[in-house]
């Protein structure tokens, strides 16, 4: 690399990377020639010149992924530099950055679990790339291995509270597989962590993901149920629960609403969209039964006289509205439980319907239409009940609707606080912008000074 190129990499000058480039137009091309090579980008990425970098990911995306001859690619060389907000900027640019392998097939992922690490930085990895945590080190480690060898309980309680969040297909399968995963050696984290005599919160937290050993022990069977259960419930308010930032979040405990959204959620998104058409056409022939049935069981509404009961004729020419094998008792008894399975099964469904509409415009109007549909069947309620029992009939109904309500609401509240995993690395630091304004006042400040403006005259 040219002595002018290292200057202007490690200046950050971006002005001069372009006058370089007009005298050599494959001045950068010839860094992707070699397997290994210490790019302009790993210079600008060790200095921390956050413009530059950008610049230089625009024009070659390629050096993000490529490894120096130390094994290093330019975010880790940012991370083991104190970059953090160059890192950030990189995970902008290209999230699947965190996926790069490095030396000892360390990702950012892991370096981010290491003593070294930054638990901000490590939230912010995992919600941008989600897939990050299916890797592994050469040693077959994960990101919760390294943790814990590391003695890191912040790191590794923002791991364990991302796989009890993270809404994904497979996150049912990294929830399982990930911490009982063994690495070369057979050691699973929970062997780590007794070997080493852990301190009683990792353990804790091991203890909430159903951690075992290589041989199928759990916390709970290595140190008894009385122990765990007091550990479990002697913790109290933590001082960065009222933090807001994700990693804080990641840390805190999940709540019941944030565990309702993250079961329903993870199912939802395994169904594949012919599944979920199916689901809807089947949810609608239940609804309209369920109405059809309120409409056509007791046709007329009934009258109750001298304890026998009839269809809405008068008595002189009515007929028995219940089979004549069924005394008056029976007959009520199978109407109110039908009544009551007829209610739950049509409330139910709305909310099933309710949660497999697509998400936008469309399904927001289709949901907002479905009271209309509560509505109806209510009004039909009171028309078609025996005397007597409409108001039986209306509290069973009320009650399921308020049940379904609560657990929707429950539901929403808990996607709410889901939200905060998204990535915050769409907003562009400070320092970027700052240093992006100074980049373009230098070189305004350069061509007013030059005394040939024009580079092609």
């Amino acid at each position: 690399m040219g002595d002018r190129l290292t200057l202007a990499c490690e200046a950050g000058d971006v002005n001069a990377l372009y006058e370089l480039i007009e005298e050599d137009a494959d001045i950068l091309r010839r860094f992707d020639k070699n397997m290994f090579a210490h790019t302009p980008l790993h210079i600008a990425a060790s200095d921390g010149q956050s413009c530059f970098a950008l610049e230089m990911m625009n024009l070659m995306p390629s050096f993000g992924r490529k490894l120096n001859k130390s094994g290093y690619s330019p975010m880790h060389l940012a991370l083991l530099n104190g970059h953090s907000q160059l890192v950030l900027l990189f995970l902008r640019a290209d999230c699947y950055l965190v996926r790069v392998k490095g030396r000892g097939g360390m990702t950012p992922l892991h370096f981010g679990c290491t003593r070294h690490g930054n638990v901000d930085l490590l939230a912010n990895f995992l919600a941008a790339c989600p897939k990050s945590i299916e890797d592994l080190t050469v040693q077959s480690e994960t990101a919760l291995h390294i943790a814990v060898k590391s003695n890191r309980l912040d790191a590794l309680e923002v791991l364990v509270g991302w796989l009890r969040r993270v809404c994904h297909e497979e996150a049912f399968n990294w929830e399982r597989s990930i911490p009982n995963w063994k690495d070369e050696q057979g050691h699973t984290i929970l062997d780590i962590a007794v070997s080493n005599n852990m301190q009683l919160e990792v353990l804790k937290l091991l203890a909430e993901i159903n951690a075992k050993t290589s041989e199928g022990l759990t916390v709970l069977d290595i140190l008894g149920r009385n122990r765990v259960l007091k550990i479990l419930c002697g913790s109290g308010t933590s001082p960065w629960e009222n933090d807001s930032t994700l990693a804080s979040y990641l840390r805190s405990k999940p709540s019941f609403d944030e565990r309702l959204a993250v079961y329903i959620t993870r199912h939802k998104m395994k169904i594949s969209d012919d599944v979920r058409n199916i689901l809807l056409i089947v949810a609608g022939f239940i609804t309209a039964s369920a109405l059809q049935v309120v409409l056509n069981a007791y046709p007329g509404g009934f009258q109750q006289d001298n304890g026998v009961l009839y269809n809405g004729k008068n008595n002189s020419e009515a007929t028995p509205a219940v089979p004549s094998y069924l005394s008056d008792r029976t007959a009520i008894a199978v109407f109110l439980l039908s009544s009551l399975y007829n209610n739950t099964a049509f409330c139910i469904v709305n909310g099933v319907i309710g949660l497999l509409l697509p998400d936008g415009l469309f399904g927001m109007i289709l949901i907002r239409l479905l009271p209309v549909s509560i509505l109806c069947y209510i009004f039909w309620i009171q028309r078609s009940s025996p005397n007597g029992l409409v108001i039986y009939n209306l509290l069973v109904f009320f009650l399921a609707y308020v049940l379904v309500f609560l657990a929707f609401i429950t539901y929403s509240k808990g996607q709410n606080k889901l939200r905060q995993l998204q990535s915050n690395t769409n907003n562009v630091p400070s320092i970027y912008r700052k240093r992006k304004t100074e980049a373009a006042d230098q070189g305004q400040a350069k061509s007013a000074t030059s005394d040939d403006p024009d580079p092609e005259k």
